[in-house]
């Protein structure tokens, strides 16, 4: 009569498994949603809040049949609140409504500005800083939502909204429009520079002629001597 027990028992222990590594990736199927916070719900009801680890896989142990709902609450702390259900066999989640986005920026001259910061606000919230590439592009993956994209070089900075819905572009230009000695110059400031580069040589030449008329004067003063 020991026997039923024991083997109720075994059913029970057979039927709790590991659900995992279940792998989360962004919509192209290939980025890990590394940092995304989630929610494990297992078939009793019970909850738990997982964050993604660097290797973009989580396990959760004691699953009954293998199965748990996976609830992506958000990543890069944007929500994005997309729901599914894992099993045994199918343990990979592909989020939806993840979309790259691509920021350009340019100078006055449409020049593409490497090194130049970048800074992606959600609702007031910086979600994510980075620096363009030689080319002046940065290429990240975001939750569709809306943002403000911020760029900024040399000292100059400017902002662009863009409401990402799909893959996109962003081009934020600068008035940049030269740089001379790692110093970021408008075109206004180079006209200054030219004008000011125009008006030295005749600034010079007054200067040179007042000073021939000055010294002549004084020479002239000179040989003719004092006044009897």
């Amino acid at each position: 009569m020991r026997v039923w027990p024991v083997l109720a028992a075994l059913i029970v222990v057979s039927q709790l498994a590991a659900a995992g590594p279940i792998a989360l990736l962004a919509s192209d199927g290939r980025t890990p949603l590394v940092g995304a916070e989630i929610v494990a719900e297992k078939l009793d009801g019970t909850r738990i809040p997982l964050t993604v680890p660097p290797e973009g896989t989580v396990t959760v142990r004691e699953v009954p049949l293998g199965v748990l709902k996976i609830t992506v609450v958000s990543w890069k702390g944007v929500p994005i609140n997309y729901t599914c259900v894992v099993t045994p066999t199918n343990a990979t989640v592909t989020v939806p409504r993840v979309y790259r986005l691509t920021v350009s920026v340019v100078g006055s001259r449409g020049q593409g500005l490497g090194r130049a910061s970048v800074e992606i606000v959600y609702e007031g919230r910086s979600v994510e800083k980075g620096i363009t590439d030689e080319a002046g592009s940065y290429v990240t993956l975001l939750p569709a939502a809306s943002y403000i994209v911020r760029a900024g070089y040399g000292g100059k900075t400017a902002e662009k909204q863009v409401d990402l819905a799909a893959p996109d572009r962003v081009t934020v230009q600068l008035d940049v429009f030269a740089e001379i000695g790692g110093i970021a110059l408008s075109s206004g400031e180079v006209m200054g520079l030219i004008a000011l580069a125009a008006l030295i040589p005749l600034v010079l030449f007054v200067i040179a002629y007042e000073y021939a008329q000055w010294r002549r004067k004084r020479i002239l003063k000179v040989v003719a001597g004092p006044q009897s």
